[in-house]
């Protein structure tokens, strides 16, 4: 886990470094506004979650359908030029919800907060993004005795995706996202195995017009 996210912060490093610079009106590109500073979006994403059995040993199979809810905020402009690591960084605060289909328990939800980097080439209507962010989420799997992953109502939630987005018109996009999700409470319960999962996602983004300052 600590390799994984060691390889995150040193390509978000890299992406911060290239997307740097920011944009006068007159060097915008025609992908470029949905990504300018100060744009907000709102999305749906929903997908599947597998757990990696007995990775760590001991935890249980542990699948679960997730429907979230994101509002993002641009950061940053892109940078000029057509550099491949050109574009922008994203804030996102997502409401989480997830319906247990294989193992214990029922349900999970809470909210996260996400950074995304969008690799914003000029005139490109395909953009790619990787993202990564932690979150609290409140479970009912915890009152399953018979399984040591998760301890307590409310566990952590580290996560990591990539993905690529559409942009199908110059308010709509619809994207594809693959993500590893980690739930643990950090030694707070006797009961932390931990689960780990990996899945995918579809999703619909909305463009707001307005640009917030």
């Amino acid at each position: 886990m600590v390799k994984r996210i060691s390889v995150f912060v040193c390509v978000a490093a890299l992406c911060w470094w290239a997307g740097a610079g920011e944009l006068s009106a007159s060097d915008l590109e025609p992908s470029d506004p949905l990504y300018t500073k100060g744009r907000a979006s709102v999305q749906l994403a929903s997908g599947a979650l597998f757990s990696l059995t007995g990775f760590p040993e001991g935890s249980p199979t542990l699948n679960y359908a997730q429907a979230n809810l994101r509002f993002g905020w641009m950061l940053t402009s892109p940078g000029p030029g057509k550099s491949a690591l050109r574009g922008n960084w994203e804030g996102i605060a997502e409401i989480t919800n997830s319906i247990i289909f294989k193992g214990p328990g029922s349900y999970m939800g809470g909210i996260t907060l996400l950074f995304r980097y969008n690799f914003v080439q000029p005139g490109w209507d395909l953009v790619p993004f990787i993202q990564g962010g932690a979150g609290i989420v409140y479970n009912d799997v915890y009152k399953d005795e018979t399984q040591t992953a998760i301890g307590q109502a409310i566990e952590f939630t580290p996560q990591c995706s990539m993905g690529l987005q559409y942009l199908i018109s110059r308010s709509w996009g619809v994207s594809l996202e693959a993500m590893f999700h980690h739930i643990s409470n950090a030694g707070m319960s006797r009961r932390n195995n931990s689960i780990n999962s990996l899945g995918g996602f579809l999703g619909v983004t909305y463009f707001f017009d307005q640009i917030l300052d």
